[in-house]
Order: C-alpha cells, then structure tokens, then sequence
C-alpha cells in the first residue's frame, strides 16, 4: 500500500514564481527570519569572539579578500587562520516553483546579494526529512554565503502526495509494494530519492531565474558556476547532482541522477553506507563515480541519539571512496561524542562559549567559504588558504585532508 502525505498543489508558471522570489511586495529587516518580502539583511561578518577574524567584501559577486597563507597564523594568533569573511547585505525573498514531473510545488528562500554581480549560486538542501518549512532552516550557512556575496537559494523538501510518490516510485523502479513514505530518514533510499528529484528541478529552473533578475534590471546570475550543498540528510541531493549512486529501496535497481549544472559540491554530516539507501562493497560503492570538486565535513563527534551507529568514521566513507583526483577536501574534527554534536556541522555552535567548538566551527565555515571561492570564483588567494595549514591550526584537534 502506497503511504503519502496529503498536500494541496498549486501550479503557479515558472517565470512568475522566480520573479516573486526575488521582487516580491512587502518587505522585513529581521536577520534570518525566512519571512516573504523584499528587507535588507546586514552581514556581521567574521568579527566577534576568540576566532573573529578579517571582513572582505561582497559587492559584485568578487567578496572573500585573500587568504593567510603564511601571514601569521599560529596557536598564538588563532584570528589570522581564519578566511576573511563577506560582510555584505542582501536581500530575501520566498516563493514558490512547481516540479514538472511531480507536480510539487516546492517553496524557496532566496538570498540575494547587493550588487550588479555577476552573483554564482549556492543551491542548499535542509537536513530532516521533508518539511514544509525547511527553507527556512540553515539559516547560518545560508546568510554566510549570502554575505559572502554567493546568490543563495534554500529549498524545502515538502510532504507528498500520493500521485507524486507514485510517479517517483515510477521513475526509479520501485516496486508499488515499497513505495511508502519514509518513517525514518535513513531505512531506504526513498528520501534521497525524493531530495534529489527536487533538487534537480530547481537546478533545471536557475535559467529562467536569471532570466526574470536580468530583464528586471536586477543583478547578473553566474551560471557557469552554480554548486550544491546540504547538511545531514540535504548532502544526499548534492552528492546525487554530483554522480552519487543509491538504492531507493530494498528491491529497485541502482539509482543515478546528475545534473550537469554544478561544477561543485559540499556535503556537511554526509550519509556513510548502510544508511539512506547508500552502500559501500569491496571494489563497488555509492561514491565512486562522484565527480569534483567536493568538500566534506564531518568527525568524530557527528553523532546522532538517534542513530548511534552512524558515526563519523561510517559518514567519512562518502569521501574516502570518491576518486583521488586532486579536488576532494575533507575536514574531520577529532572532537569526542559529547562535545558539540551533528548539528555543529549545520554551523550552529559559531557562537558557543567552548572554544574547541568556535575553533572547529570558525575552521569549518573559513574551508567552506574558500572552497567557494576557489571553485565558483576561480580566486587564487582561497586555492593558497587550501594549500596552506591554516584551516588545520584553526581547527585544532582534526584532519584535513586534499585528494
């Protein structure tokens, strides 16, 4: 028996959805409260606290500044590993695209930063399982980017119906008597199945979103580089944009859906084998025709109440089986279970009094932000800060691994 969630659909045309997105009526000055409308927020850049470091810029999509490569970054001066941080404004706006093949009307957050661009676009999918108002979480990755001076879209992986849950189940060759709405994030594939589905038509609808900005005089959409990006079960979708393989349930045949469109992608708290339909066997697994670049971040305290057996070294074999091909960083913190937990990775101990958390926290967003930088705006300072120690002096007790 097929098990879906009961929405209502609306079909609202394309253009007329991304138009609202960013040049909706009404308007909110609340930082990261997700509300429609047009406000301004103001970034507060990398200062503040123990770790607070430089303040680079995002007007004109150039943000970031350069790096600390050798500029005096050590245990002694813990603020000058840190990568300068984007402290530009932009503006938010919510609305609404409707999936083709599923007739999903799938809710966006979209964070646009000040400037004339060209602006490349982050596409974030939120961790839990399918939320109606999950654009509205990951409020501390998505203002950062924003900030940072990358054009941000959140989306939210929104509740089924039973028509669409058919033609998903459809589409991947599930059999009609697997095709049950996921109880648990991580039993089968179906999740990832659905994430990815939403994620690939947001992907298929950012030209009509540069479209709509352009002919409205707003700014230019850099869509030669586009990336992905989600923590916790929204790294699924990135890694699937990227070439990920999964089961979307016991009995259907290997799953594959790439985009073309994002020439990168960053997993936070990455799903290991075993769990969510992903699979590691000797010689074969979910990750080895992953393409790059990838970022990955996750240790040795990533673990869940509720599923204690998905450790950091079980989430660390989505990047150790990717190919060695020179465009995969990995930062693994070594800090124990207890200490900050899965949701450090979603950037929400930043502000934590225990300095191992703001130095693994600071370290994680300064990696992410110069991967962002190096891949999306070809930056040769972020590729330096890379190479340099920098990112490991700031994290303290961790790895840091390139290959």
């Amino acid at each position: 028996m097929t098990l879906w969630a009961s929405t209502r659909r609306v079909f609202i045309p394309l253009a007329a959805a991304l138009a609202l997105a960013l040049f909706g009526c009404g308007g909110s000055t609340s930082r990261g409260d997700g509300g429609s409308g047009g406000g301004t927020a103001t970034g507060g850049g990398g200062g503040g606290g123990a770790m607070g470091g430089g303040g680079g810029t995002a007007d004109g999509g150039t943000g970031g500044g350069s790096g600390n490569p050798d500029g005096g970054c050590s245990e002694a001066n813990l603020p000058a590993c840190n990568y300068p941080v984007g402290a530009g404004t932009f503006t938010q706006r919510q609305s609404t695209i409707t999936d083709p093949v599923t007739g999903r009307v799938l809710p966006l957050l979209a964070r646009v930063p000040a400037g004339s661009g060209p602006f490349p676009v982050v596409v974030y999918s939120h961790g839990g399982g399918l939320l109606d108002q999950g654009h509205l979480q990951s409020t501390e990755w998505a203002e950062s980017l924003a900030q940072h001076g990358f054009l941000t879209v959140n989306v939210g992986h929104v509740g089924l119906d039973t028509d669409a849950g058919v033609t998903l189940c459809g589409l991947a060759q599930v059999p009609m008597s697997e095709c049950v709405a996921p109880t648990d994030d991580d039993t089968d594939g179906l999740l990832a199945l659905v994430k990815a589905r939403d994620l690939t038509a947001v992907l298929d609808a950012l030209p009509a979103l540069k479209q709509t900005l352009e002919m409205a005089g707003g700014p230019q959409v850099d869509l030669a580089h586009v990336a992905v990006m989600g923590w916790s079960a929204g790294s699924r979708a990135p890694l699937i944009m990227h070439g990920a393989t999964f089961h979307p349930s016991a009995s259907a045949p290997l799953y594959s859906s790439p985009h073309n469109l994002p020439v990168a992608a960053v997993a936070l708290s990455p799903t290991g084998p075993g769990y969510g339909g992903f699979f590691a066997e000797t010689g074969n697994s979910s990750w080895d025709q992953v393409r790059g670049p990838v970022f990955t971040a996750t240790g040795d305290n990533d673990v869940k109440p509720t599923k204690p057996g998905l450790t950091g070294p079980v989430r660390r074999v989505s990047w150790e089986r990717q190919p060695a091909d020179g465009t995969r960083w990995l930062l693994y913190s070594k800090l124990p279970p207890g200490v900050g937990g899965h949701s450090t990775y979603n950037l929400e101990d930043l502000t934590s009094t225990d300095p191992r958390l703001q130095r693994i926290s600071y370290a994680l967003r300064s990696a992410v932000l110069a991967f962002l930088d190096a891949q999306l705006k070809g930056d040769p300072a972020a590729a330096a800060y890379l190479a340099s120690g920098d990112v490991l002096t700031l994290a303290g007790d961790a790895d840091w691994q390139h290959q």
